[in-house]
């Protein structure tokens, strides 16, 4: 029988031990932590220019997954930069990069050449209940445990004794083995297993020593078992293989686990008997013992975990999914599924999980798991939500490929796999790709599919090429046009695109006319419907019956749009108002010209914005058009009708018609205590659009008094809402710039705000001092910045300068700079502030970051501040700051010098 061993696994099981290792448990790595086993250069982006060169066994922290422009795909993982403690976000391919790696200088030795070690499989640790100082005693301890009883295990140490092993557990949980939640506690602890001399033979019921003569030492007792193994392999007795492997030959405990892997349950069989022996066999570090372990149905690997912490979830701490981590480095593809399955069970996973399993199963998938690639799109989707952001034109392609490779173009089969996800992946990869990612070969991959698919007969790859101008002649798009519809005509059991044609194909070309007749009908009649659709459907009825060049031009679509535009149904009013205005539209290739009747317009307009809260954008025109006439008095008191229909409707999330009465109140003068309550109305809304805005309006109502008296506290409450508002993401800049100049001048007035302050809170609850103040303004100028206000920028700077040399309150420090010793090398006072200034890098995500900046005398600033867990002094990574008393110091690791700051009262 050839063994397959796995080096790394094996080199971590059976490196150079000693008994003073016994309890000294690695810590846990986590999924996100991977290694490099062998050097090699990582690249800035994939397949891109190297950054620099990893040695072996760096560690680099897992982030994303992605494809490259070769198709390969890659890792992006935070690695070290090798400038002090600078990290960056570089990738490897994939297959490069490990959970495990052997430690340096250990060489794995063939399981057949030694006695097996027992030391757990990384990540996971032996759960010992119980030490004696003879087998008999032993023996007792094992008797009061019977839920244990088909994973326990007995083991002769090399420090003298025997333990009590209750199974395995991953090392994640080993602090929580022993804590109140589990089921056994005294005395329970977490061992590797390097003190593990020798395992005892266990029949179900009791345990004995293998070797109860005493061989005369391990090379007589190595010799026997390799002789034994060879009779067994040679005569097929599983009874010889086994006795092989409990006098301590890994290579055999595989190989019984296999003899008997199907036999049926029995003494000595069973389960639990292969999972026992299977393991052995891992930790003698053989894969097929680890495969069998993990695989058999109705292994005992969970037991363990099981009975010693039964409130662990699915996915919290299984030792399956940690040997799964040792196979998966190998590339065995069930032990990539398994690591898979075993993460996030249940949950949507983070960004690191979801990039974790997609690379598991990517390997599966290459390893000849088809049912696995049929999947990898969904889990890559997985990961691109769980990112935040949508499929790059890099793994559209490659999962395009993958997909492609799964299919055949053409009518299918029953069960077999359809080619229409490989058409839509390269659909948009030319759709919605970079110039950059569209090159010549990709593109012709790309469209020579999509055509063969169309000549195969596939609905959806001919209305793909016939709907897409970039790539395809007139004549062929033309042809697949045809060819698409005849197709959907013919099929019984029609495919999904061939409901939705008249959405796909071009609406200029004849062919697509009795497709756009059709999706008229379907449209009128839900445009004439009250109960159904919505003023959509109404506009592409208009838009569908154009693209027919009709020769009544549009009279019957006009018709129509007037019976659904009346006081029963008003969803046609807003189109009929747009075929009635001067500018027309223009959509796909069809134009409708506007008819220029301003009386027309008018009348659509006043029908549809009768209807309450389904009056859409009728109302918001209609008063458009008042203003533009000079009639500002009647716009105004359409936009105060259609807000106050929004209010009594409680509507939170679609608030303009509140924001542009309340704007054109105050641009006329006119209604102001209504223009306050609308404003305030979506001051206090969740429109991410406009409820800053609002807030705004707000403020400058109430710092000058209009429509309320003047309420400078109650403007500054607006104003700190506008910037940071409670409900949306979003900003308005110019409430920011009002917010901190009114913070400012209460400072230099010596008064306190009357509201607090949205960041600046002291711990003891008492008014925030001066210069928290000063921070909260700079904070909202930084934030006014981000949203491109101008002034905004300039008077956070002002503030800096300011704020530096003393003209404002600042807190007082003593600033040190001490050598690699520790000397003090100059002390001088200091002024501190907290300011804000984001970096380029973070603006397109708005992420506002506090310095603390420090002002020397001489007027340099020293500046530190923590991102992301990441403290940094003058812009160098730095360890977190070392603490005594009411000092903090960080060390630069470059120049090797300290900054030490201590208030000074």
């Amino acid at each position: 029988m050839t063994k397959n061993t796995l080096p790394a696994l094996t080199a971590f099981l059976l490196a150079a031990i000693g008994p003073a290792l016994a309890q000294d448990l690695p810590p846990y790595q986590s999924l996100e932590t991977r290694h490099v086993c062998t050097a090699q250069p990582i690249h800035e982006t994939p397949a891109g220019t190297q950054a620099r060169v990893l040695g072996a066994g760096a560690e680099v922290m897992l982030r994303d997954v992605t494809f490259g422009p070769e198709g390969g795909a890659w890792f992006a993982l935070d690695y070290p930069t090798g400038k002090g403690l600078e990290r960056a976000i570089g990738y490897l391919p994939v297959s490069s990069v490990k959970h495990f790696c052997a430690p340096e200088g250990a060489a794995p030795e063939d399981s057949t050449s030694r006695l097996q070690s027992y030391l757990a499989p990384p990540n996971t640790c032996h759960v010992v209940a119980a030490r004696a100082d003879t087998v008999e005693e032993l023996n007792g301890q094992a008797r009061s445990m019977p839920t244990y009883a088909p994973v326990i295990s007995g083991y002769r140490l090399h420090s003298g004794g025997y333990a009590l092993s209750l199974g395995l557990v991953s090392t994640n949980l080993r602090d929580r083995i022993g804590s109140p939640a589990a089921r056994v506690q005294t005395g329970i602890t977490c061992v590797s297993g390097a003190d593990f001399a020798e395992a005892l033979v266990h029949d179900g019921t009791v345990l004995t020593p293998a070797d109860p003569g005493g061989l005369s030492d391990d090379a007589a007792r190595l010799s026997t078992a390799q002789a034994l193994r060879a009779r067994g392999l040679e005569s097929g007795d599983p009874a010889t293989l086994k006795q092989s492997c409990d006098l301590g030959l890994g290579a055999a405990c595989t190989e019984f686990a296999g003899r008997i892997h199907d036999a049926p349950d029995g003494p000595g069989r069973g389960p639990a008997v292969v999972t026992r022996y299977a393991l052995l066999g891992c930790m003698a570090g053989d894969m097929e013992g680890c495969q069998m372990a993990i695989n058999r149905q109705g292994n005992t690997l969970e037991l363990t975990r099981e009975q010693v912490l039964p409130d662990a979830r699915p996915d919290d701490g299984s030792v399956t999914t940690e040997i799964a981590k040792g196979l998966c480095d190998a590339q065995d593809r069930f032990g990539c599924v398994l690591l898979a399955r075993g993460t996030a069970v249940d949950r949507a996973p983070s960004l690191v999980e979801a990039s974790s399993n997609f690379s598991a199963n990517l390997t599966a998938c290459q390893q000849g798991i088809t049912w696995i690639c049929e999947g990898l799109n969904d889990d890559l989707k997985t990961v691109s939500a769980a990112r935040g952001s949508g499929l790059t034109g890099n793994e559209r392609y490659a999962l395009a490929g993958i997909e492609a490779g799964l299919c055949a173009p053409g009518p299918r089969e029953p069960n077999q796999r359809s080619c229409t996800g490989a058409y839509y992946l390269y659909r948009d990869f030319l759709n919605y790709s970079d110039a950059a990612t569209l090159d010549a070969g990709r593109v012709a991959q790309a469209t020579a599919f999509l055509s063969s698919g169309c000549a195969a007969g596939d609905p959806p790859a001919c209305a793909t090429l016939a709907g897409m101008a970039g790539f395809w002649p007139e004549a062929d798009r033309r042809a697949a046009t045809a060819r698409a519809i005849a197709l959907c005509d013919a099929q019984s059991a029609k495919d999904t695109i061939c409901e939705s044609l008249g959405g796909v194909l071009d609406p200029t070309f004849p062919e697509s006319r009795p497709v756009m007749a059709a999706r008229y009908e379907r449209l009128a009649r839900s445009c004439l419907s009250p109960g159904e659709g919505d003023a959509q459907d109404c506009a592409w009825a208009l838009h569908s019956y154009a693209a027919l060049d009709a020769p009544d031009g549009l009279a019957t679509a006009e018709a129509m749009l007037k019976d659904a535009c009346g006081p029963a149904n008003i969803k046609g009013c807003p189109a009929l108002a747009q075929l009635y205005g001067t500018e027309g539209q223009s959509l796909s290739g069809v134009t409708i010209p506007g008819r220029n009747d301003p009386e027309a317009r008018i009348a659509a307009l006043r029908m549809g914005c009768r209807g309450g809260v389904e009056a859409g954008s009728t109302c918001d025109q209609l008063a458009d058009l008042m203003t533009v006439e000079g009639d500002g008095e009647n716009a105004l008191h359409i936009r105060g009708e259609a807000c106050e229909r929004a209010i009594a409707a409680g509507e939170e999330r679609d608030l303009w018609e509140c924001y542009d009465a309340a704007k054109q109140a105050l641009d006329q003068s006119q209604r102001l205590p209504g223009a306050h309550r609308w404003a305030d109305y979506v001051c206090r809304g969740a429109d991410v659009s406009v409820s800053p805005y609002g807030c705004k309006l707000v403020g400058n109502m109430l710092a000058q008094g209009l429509g309320q008296p003047a309420d400078p506290a109650g403007a500054l409450s607006a104003y700190q809402r506008g910037c940071f508002h409670p409900r949306v993401a979003t900003t308005d800049g110019e409430a920011c710039l009002h917010y901190g100049t009114m913070l400012i001048e209460a400072v230099r007035r010596g008064e306190k705000p009357a509201e607090p302050l949205a960041f600046a809170h002291r711990e003891d609850g008492e008014e925030p001092e001066p210069p928290l103040m000063l921070a909260e303004a700079s904070r909202a100028f930084d934030m006014g910045c981000l949203d491109s206000i101008a002034p905004a920028c300039a008077a956070n700077a002002r503030l800096l300068e300011e704020w530096s040399t003393g003209d404002l309150p600042y807190d007082r420090f003593i600033c040190q700079v001490r050598n690699a010793a520790g000397e003090v090398t100059s002390e001088k006072p200091c002024r501190g502030l907290i300011f804000y200034q984001a970096a380029e890098a973070r603006k397109e995500t708005r992420e506002q970051v506090g310095l603390n900046v420090y002002v020397w005398p001489d007027g340099d600033r020293s500046v530190t501040y923590i991102r992301d867990g990441i403290w940094r002094l003058n812009e160098v990574r730095t360890d977190y700051p070392a603490t005594k008393g009411n000092s903090r110091c960080w060390r630069n690791p470059i120049s090797t010098r300290s900054f030490c700051v201590t208030p000074a009262g």
